[in-house]
């Protein structure tokens, strides 16, 4: 009974949180909506289908612009050969 507590809530094939876009869009109708709605829950989907969080694929945008290099990080406390 509490094995799956741990898991993320899906609706159908989708995360949970993806489908929040498409509540928004049914509870105020307007094309805009519809579109902002449609886009999110694909962004969301996709995330989702690659393993990622919201924060998580946050992390990996971040990272991905940055780069490697943590230059907040001390000469001696940095791993130079991985």
């Amino acid at each position: 009974m509490w094995r799956g507590t741990g898991l993320p809530v899906r609706f159908l094939i989708l995360d949970a949180r993806s489908c929040l876009p498409i509540l928004l869009a049914v509870l105020h109708w307007s094309w805009t909506t519809l579109i902002i709605g449609v886009v999110g829950t694909v962004f969301f989907g996709t995330i989702s289908f690659l393993g990622l969080t919201l924060p998580a694929a946050l992390r990996t945008g971040r990272r991905w612009l940055i780069g490697r290099r943590r230059t907040a990080r001390p000469t001696w406390n940095r791993r130079r050969y991985s």
